[in-house]
Parts: C-alpha cells; structure tokens; sequence
C-alpha cells in the first residue's frame, strides 16, 4: 500500500509520523510524508519520500498556539497565514495525495479530508489530544470552566461551527473546482467521509488520557507513537561531561513556543535556578543563546535525544506539547508543564492528576516564585518520583506504533474503493 501522510506544525508533530512511518515501511508499504519546507531534509535522510506544503513552521507555532491564542483569534490567524499562499498550499496538498491508497493527517493537515473526497480514497484523522466531543471536559481552546458536561459538549460544538465557517470561506470555491458540493452552513461533515465514519487514531496512551465513554469504535487511542531508538546517536562530551561533575539537573526548554518574551522567560529560569540551587540542561529550541552569558551550572544543548537525556535527570520542565510529555512520562521522572496555549494546558492537567508533577503553571502566571516552588515540590517528593517511575514503567511496555499500524493495515483493506 501507498501511504501519504500530511503534517503541519513543529518538529514535534513530525516525529510520530516518522515512527509510525517506519513501521508500515517495516511492513513493506511506501511512505510519503508532506511537510514544510523546514522538515525537507530530516525526513529525506530518514528514507521517505518528501512532498512540499507551502508555509512557515514557525508562523504556524507563534501564530496558531501561541501563548493562549483564543478560538476567535485562532480562526483569524488562519485566514492569516494562509490567504498569502492559499492556492499552492492547497496545490501542494493534492500533489502530496494523488497516487496514495490512503492519506494520513493531523488537525491542522485536515485539508487533505477534502482531497480523499476528491480523489474516493481512505482517511485517517490523527491527533494528538483528544478533538473528538466529550461532556468530561472541554474543547482544548476553551475556558476551563468548572460548569460540567453541557457546557463541555457546547465548547466542542462552537469549535465545529468556527471550523465549518472558516471552512467555507476559504475552501468552498476550491472544493467546487475539486468536483466536490460546497460545505453548508452549520454542518461538521468532516468526521465522515463516503458515508462512513473516519477511523481516528490518537497517538498518546491510554494511560495519561483514558478513552472518553461516548466515543465509538471507530476511535483509536493508541498509546504513543515512539520509533526505535537511534543506535548511532551520541551525545556530545561536553553533555556528558556536565551530567558527570554534579547532581542530577533539571532540564528546562519550551522548544518552539518561546518568540517575543524569550529573554524574560529565561530571567525567570535563571531566578528560579539560583533560588532553588539547581542545575541545568537548558535547550535553546528557537530562541537565542548566543549571546548570552550562563552561569556554570547551566549547560546549553541544540538538539539532543530527550529519550537519552531524560534519563539522566531529576525532572523536566517544558511547555506541555504532546511530543515531550510524553517522553518526559516514558522515562519517568517528574514533570513541571508551563503551558502557552493549544492543547498544552490540558496536557498539564493531565500530569498533576497523575501526580506526576506539580500543577501547571500558565506561561502568563510563570514567575521565578512559582517556578521555584515547582521546582522543588518535583525533585523532592518521593510521591511524585514514585508514581512518574512507575507510570514511566507502563508506558514503556506499549506499542502504540504497532496497534496503529495494524488498524491502518485492516481499515484500509475493507474501506479501499
């Protein structure tokens, strides 16, 4: 079989297609992953077969997830950033699905839903959190607010309406040129297609998030897409060095969501280090280190396996994306989320309930006291170690790729047309 994924978004949203994509290639399927121009290489030197998508992962972050981006404000900077390069994204959209047996895409790849229409194959949806409707909490962009299921289910509902308005503004005239019907108003079509629900995979475990009772069958937590480890990967001696010549550091990076306030935030990181006399590994993700001057007990790294790194620290501190929650969890050490925006906060929640860490500290409350006393509250309760040691245990026995590469196999088989 032929596979074409379309991913949009950050690093992070690309490695777990990558492992996904490496065992249906294990299983003798073809592979094409499209993606940003910033991805080109890295998914070329990992043996896929690459497809252009007009764009700008960056934007896409700052623009799109930001630090607490509201719905209203998402939808506008939709219109935003696409509206420039409309016509060869979507181009490069149906470029990247034609010939494919089936397409894969994640929430903001979701415009290939309309080409599989076009073209009378298979999809699946792929996500990251849970987008589906639930009365047990909120839409990830909504007010957390303690109002229970009707007002959980009606965030979902608003969100599907916005979706379907941006939708038709900016798509229908393509769609039209596509061969397909114009999107009505006040319609969600887009968890069905060929008169049949959509399989939908979600790519974290069942353990962090269990399954919500309304969902169906056809929807699929996983557990985590992680690849096999990278056996000619070695960390840089100098990392080494440093983990050596001290006690365990605190990794800290908000890998792609720090912009504009990085400096503060790293004022605050510094505070925080000194008041609670810690160590640290801190990642530079997007921002600037360059040129600025760190105390000893502070080593910076570029890019680094956190499956490795992980290992060898007394907890970490980050923005709460998918991606490096997960990691964080399945090498299982404490977890302190700083979360910007997007589903960020409920990944956050999700850590404190487990008692894996403390509560999540919202970036626009993030000081150098509260981050202090976070620091703290994780590498010194032994509640805390234990349960992140043990959920880490859990996770660790998963095979989310797998269970996902056998649904895709079997779905695909009795949906093909």
């Amino acid at each position: 079989m032929k596979y074409g994924i379309i991913t949009i978004g950050s690093q992070g949203d690309i490695n777990p297609f990558i492992a996904l994509g490496k065992r249906l290639q294990s299983r003798g399927h073809h592979v094409r992953i499209a993606a940003f121009h910033k991805f080109e290489e890295y998914i070329r030197s990992e043996g896929f077969e690459y497809a252009p998508l007009a764009g700008d992962a960056v934007d896409v972050i700052r623009l799109l997830i930001g630090e607490q981006v509201s719905p209203f404000q998402y939808f506008y900077n939709l219109d935003t950033l696409l509206n420039p390069i409309k016509d060869e994204f979507l181009s490069d959209v149906v470029s990247a699905c034609k010939g494919m047996d089936a397409i894969l895409y994640s929430l903001l790849g979701a415009v290939a839903w309309h080409v599989a229409d076009s073209l009378n194959i298979p999809c699946f949806r792929v996500f990251f959190f849970p987008a589906d409707p639930t009365g047990e909490f909120p839409a990830m962009t909504a007010p957390g607010l303690p109002l229970g299921p009707v007002y959980n289910r009606f965030t979902f509902a608003c969100g599907d309406f916005l979706w379907t308005h941006a939708t038709r503004r900016l798509l229908n005239d393509w769609r039209k040129n596509l061969g397909l019907t114009k999107i009505r108003p006040f319609s969600f079509p887009y968890r069905n297609l060929h008169g049949k629900p959509i399989p939908t995979l979600y790519a974290y475990s069942p353990i962090v998030a269990p399954k919500p009772d309304e969902w169906d069958d056809d929807k699929h937590i996983t557990g985590y897409w992680v690849r096999d480890s990278k056996t000619d990967w070695k960390p840089d001696k100098t990392l080494v060095n440093f983990l050596k010549t001290g006690s365990r550091p605190i990794y800290i990076g908000f890998g792609s969501m720090v912009g504009g306030s990085f400096q503060q935030i790293l004022d605050i990181v510094l505070e925080s280090l000194r008041i609670t006399n810690q160590r640290a590994i801190l990642s530079a993700g997007w921002g600037n280190l360059q040129e600025q001057h760190l105390p000893d007990y502070i080593h910076q790294v570029g890019f680094v396996l956190h499956e490795w790194l992980f290992q060898h620290v007394a907890a970490v501190v980050h923005h709460g994306g998918a991606g490096t929650t997960a990691t964080g969890l399945r090498m299982g050490v404490p977890t302190i989320v700083v979360p910007f925006g997007g589903d960020q906060p409920y990944w956050g929640n999700r850590v404190h309930q487990l008692g894996v860490g403390p509560k999540p500290i919202p970036r626009k409350k993030l000081d150098a006291k509260c981050l202090s006393a976070a620091i703290l509250q994780a590498i010194n309760s032994q509640e805390i170690i234990a349960n992140a040691k043990h959920i880490g245990e859990k996770l660790c026995a998963e095979d989310g790729v797998g269970k996902a590469a056998d649904i895709i196999e079997h779905r695909t088989k009795i949906d093909n047309y």
